[in-house]
């Protein structure tokens, strides 16, 4: 069992993250490829898997020998940055002691020795990093960036999704909805695992939803010195019950059925949401996208439940408008802030 224990001060200043961290789904886009192959189920499985599997780049092979099916994973693939190259600037920059830490963890129950590059990276030969980050940015470009889109919507629309349950319940309903095997018991978090005991030291965690995870929440527990304890979990679709990985897609923004925003939360909520990019009145917002105006006081009524717009009086008509939230889902906002280099547990530690 891992349990994660939590001060009140922790309960105060657990937060959602402010956007997906690229580098984390790009590994964890490698994990689902070898879990799938692993089952041999592509073929039964989501499209993107099948996609992913076709546009491999070969510079990513490295990856397999350090990303199985299952954990653990070496902790230094684990920046949270919303940067894609900040990301793999930490990576590049990892002290040869975390390398080595981090790649006897995970080969801990590996059969056999390590690739001989592998033990290069281990003693932090250059060469051996700089192969890891290209094949890292490689397999982000080939399998994950083509997805953006469909990843930063998941992201904003479940964090959207969670926040009435959080100011409705606090965080123990929160966590109650994260996943079915995670539980809250007496001030802590208690998930399926090897047995192990945390504590956040009074800074909280930080909530990051996937689009690429399927699997339980993944904890990350650090110092708190150069970054904050984290908890992955598996993002879903807007009806609460498929998992957004499900949904995953390339060209996003096509006409044709690429639309992943509208995959989320439905075609014409999503024509409503990206209406109100400027304010409308409802009389204003069902002439521009063709619906009555029962039908738009309707869907703005549960897009306003969800934070992502705001409506507001003005003498006998109602003006709507995007939230912060409905702005970032929609792209209208900076992708996230900046972090500095990590310290600690990871990912695939627990």
């Amino acid at each position: 069992m891992v349990r994660v224990n939590f001060t009140p001060d922790d309960v105060a200043r657990t937060r959602f993250g402010v956007a997906p961290a690229p580098l984390v789904e790009t590994a964890l886009a490698m994990v689902g490829l070898r879990r799938a192959s692993a089952a041999r189920s592509l073929v039964r499985t989501s499209s993107w898997l099948r996609e992913a599997r076709r546009a491999f780049p070969a510079t990513a092979r490295p990856l397999l020998d350090l990303l199985r099916p299952f954990g653990p994973w070496p902790d230094f693939l684990d920046s949270i940055s919303p940067d894609i190259e900040e990301a793999l600037a930490e990576v590049r920059a990892t002290p040869r002691a975390d390398l080595r830490a981090d790649l006897s963890y995970a080969w801990g129950e590996r059969p056999g020795r390590p690739r001989t590059w592998v033990r290069n990276l281990a003693d932090g030969d250059r060469e051996a990093v700089d192969l890891v980050v290209r094949a890292l940015r490689d397999l982000h470009d080939a399998v994950v960036a083509p997805r953006w889109e469909s990843v930063r919507v998941a992201f904003h629309a479940d964090v959207a999704r969670r926040i009435p349950v959080l100011a409705a319940g606090g965080h123990e309903a929160l966590f109650g909805t994260l996943h079915p095997r995670l539980r809250w018991r007496d001030d802590g978090l208690d998930r399926p695992g090897t047995n192990t005991v945390c504590d956040l030291r009074g800074d909280g965690m930080v909530l990051i939803p996937s689009a690429f995870w399927t699997g339980e929440p993944l904890f990350s527990v650090t110092d708190g010195e150069h970054r904050p304890s984290t908890m992955l979990y598996a993002a879903a679709q807007a009806n609460g019950h498929a998992p957004a990985h499900d949904g995953l897609m390339t060209d996003p923004g096509a006409p044709a059925g690429g639309d992943s925003l509208a995959a989320l939360i439905g075609p014409t909520r999503a024509a409503v949401l990206r209406a109100l990019r400027e304010p409308r009145g409802t009389a204003e917002l069902a002439g521009t996208v063709r619906i009555s105006p029962a039908s738009a006081s309707e869907h703005a009524k549960v897009l306003r439940d969800a934070y992502l717009i705001e409506t507001r009086r003005e003498g006998r008509t109602v003006q709507h408008s995007l939230t912060a939230l409905g702005r970032t889902i929609l792209g209208q906002l900076p992708a996230g802030v900046r972090r500095q280099p990590h310290t600690g547990d990871g990912f695939g530690s627990l």
